[in-house]
């Protein structure tokens, strides 16, 4: 269950960029919830000549942390 396996600070960052971060665990569903992520990482890097931003590296961070908890 993601739920328990994201944390609340987590959660928090990731509400400022997507904003129907409940929904997605809500859903339950983990690959949903890392495409999201993912979206806002591309966005961030295209928008910054290739090279991801401290925001980029930042999502990336709990990207790989919430991919790490749910293998």
């Amino acid at each position: 269950m993601i739920k328990k396996q994201i944390e609340n600070e987590q959660v928090k960052e990731l509400k400022k960029y997507i904003p129907h971060i409940e929904e997605l665990i809500q859903a339950d569903d983990v690959q949903e919830l890392l495409d999201a992520i993912d979206d806002v990482i591309v966005n961030d890097i295209l928008g910054n000549n290739d090279e991801p931003t401290e925001l980029g590296i930042s999502l990336q961070q709990i990207y790989d942390s919430i991919n790490n908890m749910n293998l």
